[in-house]
């Protein structure tokens, strides 16, 4: 009787494969998606994300096995795998009667955060393209994360997903047991790797607990070995003696080694714990890659039977936990586009910041605490104009004089391919602040994406905000609807028509105020410029600070004269700290109108 090759083999006839093979033993990747919580964006009739993760690559949509999004901006899939795992592969089943290149320029991303619906975390891989009705395995070398998303970015678009399999490993929640310790001397055998063995027996002699000698300020370290957010930290404390050595004891998390990295900010003081008990000591998402726990003050034997650590690895791009802001806005192309995650290339996939043509176009990436950069990766834009980018800067520091412009340079882009991206090393460079500039001519700066790489120096930046949006706002005259709280919306659009400007009548010494509410340490004012017309208007006006009300408050005084200021561009004003209730914008001497696009003013926190 001939096979017709549809007969399924037994199980003897799969061991004699496997043994010619030489193979006796079979390990088979299982499909840790059929495991998993599934949502998507959107539904479109009952093609529900469960679909997506019924173990069929049936791929004609009237089989009943295919999960379909409507045709949202953006739309996506997310697996929810329930714990965290390491990724392995992602194999995706496009559809096969229809459309299969709608699945083009879809991304898969990997990582344990919900922001933005879990399309923020890093990417694994974009699909080019796949074609009808087959099945494309992507690797994605050991990825963390719970969620997986697959989404379209950048465009309007049904998301057909047809199967989604999953390969990979689940982790142990306990993150400190992927790291490396070290302490600051050893009590004859009891080495600091026996804090992470994963066993909580107490009594010394039980061979799981690490000691020092008796010290003085004693410390034992966990090397995570890259940054996470840290949720909780659980020790436990000796069985058999002496409990109480552990009382003071200090639990500090962060990414510096200053005093063996005992100098990091502080999660916790253990006042005291019970013999051989083990106690939760919750971290609230301190970030770092080392945690320190150190008995400050006094001569001390540091005992540790067991720490357990949870939390989740941060993207190592730090750019993405940044704030951003530009010279000026073309259109809607904020600046945040520039740190997406995305470096998609195209004008119209809405990835890309864009200034307008300005005289020395700027952007500026503020990481709200010093870091030592490593890398600057550019994405250049695609589909236009490639040439724009030559001779920009990168400038990295921590100053803000010429909106830092003026921090030491790390490289000069020759040139980047259109659609390409290209990485600059900067050897440890320090800064808050990281700028890319065009010097020396007028042009658009377009940025499709900027990735950083580097280290908290252990270093923390306080804090500026912008103060100007919760005060009250008044001026000299009002030009038809142009009211004064335009100037403090928000937004820097600088068309009149797009009614985010304030404007005064063409008055003498016209003015602009903003009441604080209470006093404050200025440490800049950033006003933006009119853009449609009209930018010599502001020449020669005045920053004043103070807490007078004498000439309207125009008698406090001077923080800064504006001697000019291009056409929809926005300038900074550094005040070094005056104090103030009362930030007045005045052009003395002639009759003028006042117009400001927008008023920004920051103190530090």
């Amino acid at each position: 009787m001939h096979s017709t090759g549809n007969e399924m083999m037994t199980p003897s006839v799969v061991f004699v494969l496997l043994a010619v093979l030489g193979q006796t033993s079979a390990t088979f990747d299982t499909n840790i998606a059929r495991g998993g919580k599934v949502i998507q964006s959107s539904l479109y009739g009952n093609a529900v994300p469960e679909r997506a993760i019924d173990g069929n690559r049936a791929s004609n949509l009237g089989q009943g096995s295919c999960s379909v999004t409507r045709t949202d901006f953006k739309p996506w899939w997310r697996l929810d795998l329930v714990k965290t795992y390491q990724i392995n592969t992602v194999t995706i089943t496009n559809r096969r009667d229809c459309c299969a290149g709608r699945i083009n320029g879809a991304e898969i991303r990997i990582g344990n955060s919900l922001n933005d619906n879990g399309n923020g975390n890093p990417r694994c891989a974009v699909i080019s393209s796949i074609k009808a009705g087959t099945s494309q395995t992507f690797v994605c070398n050991g990825m963390e994360g719970r969620y997986l998303n697959i989404v379209i970015p950048g465009r309007r678009e049904y998301l057909t997903l047809c199967e989604v399999e999953v390969t990979g490993q689940a982790l142990d929640p306990n993150i400190a047991r992927r790291g490396n310790a070290i302490q600051s001397s050893l009590y004859e055998n009891e080495v600091p790797e026996r804090a992470i063995d994963g066993n909580r027996a107490s009594n010394l002699r039980e061979g799981s607990c690490t000691h020092t000698k008796k010290d003085l300020k004693p410390w034992w370290r966990l090397d995570l070995l890259k940054t996470y957010q840290i949720n909780t930290v659980t020790i436990t404390n000796r069985g058999d003696c002496c409990a109480a050595r552990i009382n003071g004891a200090e639990i500090r998390i962060g990414d510096s080694l200053n005093d063996n990295g005992n100098d990091n900010p502080r999660c916790a003081v253990i006042s005291s714990m019970a013999a051989g008990t083990s106690q939760t000591f919750v971290c609230n998402g301190m970030e770092g890659r080392y945690v320190n726990i150190v008995i400050p003050g006094r001569q001390e034997f540091l005992t540790l039977c067991e720490v357990e650590v949870t939390g989740q690895a941060l993207d190592p791009n730090i750019a993405r936990r940044g704030n951003v802001i530009q010279s000026s806005l073309y259109g809607n192309e904020v600046p945040e586009r520039a740190i997406d995650g995305n470096r998609a290339s195209n004008l119209g996939q809405r990835s890309c910041s864009v200034t307008m043509k300005d005289l020395k176009p700027w952007w500026r990436l503020d990481l709200l605490k010093t870091y030592q950069i490593n890398t600057v990766t550019i994405t250049n834009r695609g589909d236009c104009c490639a040439g724009r980018i030559n001779g920009a800067e990168i400038r990295i520091g921590n100053s803000l004089n010429d909106n830092g412009n003026g921090n030491p340079r790390c490289a000069v882009i020759s040139s980047i391919k259109g659609g390409t991206s290209q990485t600059f090393v900067c050897n440890e460079m320090e800064g808050r602040y990281i700028n890319i500039v065009i010097p020396g001519r007028r042009e658009y700066l377009t940025l499709c994406e900027v990735e950083v790489t580097g280290q908290a120096t252990g270093i923390t930046a306080p804090t500026d905000i912008n103060i100007a949006r919760g005060g009250k706002v008044i001026q000299s005259s009002l030009y038809g609807n142009e009211v004064p709280e335009r100037a403090i919306d928000g937004n820097r659009a600088s068309h009149l028509g797009q009614k985010s400007c304030s404007v005064t009548k063409t008055d003498f010494k016209p003015w602009w105020r903003l009441d604080l509410l209470k006093t404050y340490q200025i440490n800049t004012v950033t006003i933006t410029n009119r853009g449609d017309c009209c930018a010599g208007r502001i020449n020669g006006a005045e920053i004043r600070i103070g807490n007078s009300l004498n000439d309207n408050g125009n008698g406090n005084p001077r923080c800064a004269v504006i001697s000019s200021m291009a056409a929809g561009t926005s300038q900074t004003f550094v005040c070094n700290g005056m104090e103030g209730r009362y930030v007045n914008i005045v052009i003395p001497g002639r009759r003028e109108y006042l117009t400001l696009c927008e008023v920004e003013v920051t103190t530090t926190v």
